[in-house]
């Protein structure tokens, strides 16, 4: 496992940047630097995996049953990140961004409809590159007509159903080669709110890294993924009670097409 924590100070801010550097892309404006990866050589395309509520501290504890998670750290990086929101929606508007919350100003659902700050999909988009993003309804809405493929999957269907179903929808996607693909799962943070004990949680943990696991096989060599966390947990019996809040972000390139 490789796990860089003291060589420099990592931010979900450094997300979009790192992206849009492999993209060939420029941002208008970031408050996150680039992250100067050799684990990126060679990758022409990007997948972000958001997964909500996977916090550093968490991911270790859970990682002994994660054998996906854990295969892709041990061929790519483990990385201690901070975040800069405890809520999903400023959140991934950072992550998809580059910008502070208060940059951004996107708070919630509707904010996120409203704004006019170009997302990482939408500047490559109009760039003429191939994007997918694969959420719940109204976060896949902000994209309709604005990107290549948008699936929106409802957050009121069971959670372990909301994330085999992203997963199926991901890896469809995939086939297409996108260059730059977002997919998103909720099943450990809903695990938390349904007040699900450490068992649930680590459930709805290994649903998630089969899902992780399948779609990695369906990219090729040159997809670098970018699995993160939104937040750490912030309810039950493993929520973080003082900082530094960080979430986790695992760096790995695809597997499937050698």
């Amino acid at each position: 496992m490789t796990d860089q924590e003291t060589t420099r100070s990592y931010s979900q801010l450094d997300i979009a940047p790192t992206a849009a550097v492999i993209l060939g892309l420029q941002l208008p404006e970031s408050d996150g630097r680039p992250i100067d990866l050799a684990a990126s050589r060679g990758c022409k395309n990007v997948a972000i995996i958001i997964v909500d509520s996977l916090g550093y501290d968490l991911l270790k504890w859970l990682l002994p049953s994660l054998e996906n998670m854990r295969e892709l750290i041990s061929g790519g990086k483990l990385l201690r990140i901070t975040s800069v929101s405890n809520h999903t929606t400023p959140a991934i508007a950072s992550i998809l961004s580059g910008l502070l919350p208060r940059h951004h100003g996107i708070f919630d659902k509707a904010g996120a409809k409203e704004s006019r700050i170009l997302s990482l999909p939408e500047i490559a988009a109009v760039s003429g590159q191939s994007c997918a993003v694969i959420m719940e309804q109204n976060g896949a809405e902000v994209y309709q007509g604005l990107i290549e493929t948008v699936h929106g999957i409802s957050d009121r269907i069971p959670p372990q159903d909301f994330d085999r179903e992203a997963c199926r929808l991901t890896c469809l996607a995939l086939q297409e080669k996108p260059r730059l693909l977002v997919s998103y799962f909720i099943g450990i943070d809903k695990s938390v709110h349904m007040g699900l004990a450490r068992e649930g949680i680590k459930n709805a943990a290994l649903i998630i890294d089969r899902c992780i696991g399948e779609i990695i096989r369906a990219a090729d060599e040159e997809t670098l993924f970018m699995i993160c966390g939104d937040h750490p947990i912030h309810a039950g019996p493993l929520k973080r009670n003082r900082g530094p809040y960080c979430v986790a972000m695992i760096l790995a390139h695809g597997r499937g097409h050698k």
